[in-house]
């Protein structure tokens, strides 16, 4: 980046468009003084400039949704596994997934376990 350029990623963006269809349709001495003057003022390499303002129109930003997972574990087990973390002093995930077939016999013990989990 060029010292002094401080311009954010919204602001880059907008220039980019305001820019983009200016540039497709000039010939080449103004794409030339275009691209100088579009480097100058977001910072961007040559070549990368280049790239952007002859690649693919910008598009407006897609919210990107996050993948909703489904549950791997009931409520049962989710309590019996609390209940074995609390119990053993709340060890880091490692740690209570190597110490869990030693906290069985207790886990019987204490909680009506099914074979399934449920």
């Amino acid at each position: 980046m060029i010292w002094g350029v401080t311009m954010s990623h919204r602001s880059r963006w907008e220039y980019f468009r305001a820019v983009y269809g200016r540039y497709r349709q000039a010939d080449l001495r103004l794409k030339q003084a275009m691209l100088n003057e579009f480097c100058a003022n977001t910072g961007y390499n040559r070549k990368y400039a280049i790239r952007l303002l002859n690649g693919p129109p910008p598009e407006r930003a897609k919210r990107r949704r996050r993948r909703q997972r489904s549950l791997s574990y009931g409520s049962t087990v989710i309590s019996v596994l609390a209940a074995v973390w609390q119990a053993a002093g709340y060890p880091w995930s490692i740690r209570l997934q190597a110490l869990l077939p030693l906290w069985m016999p207790w886990v019987r013990k204490h909680f009506a376990v099914s074979a399934t989990g449920e």
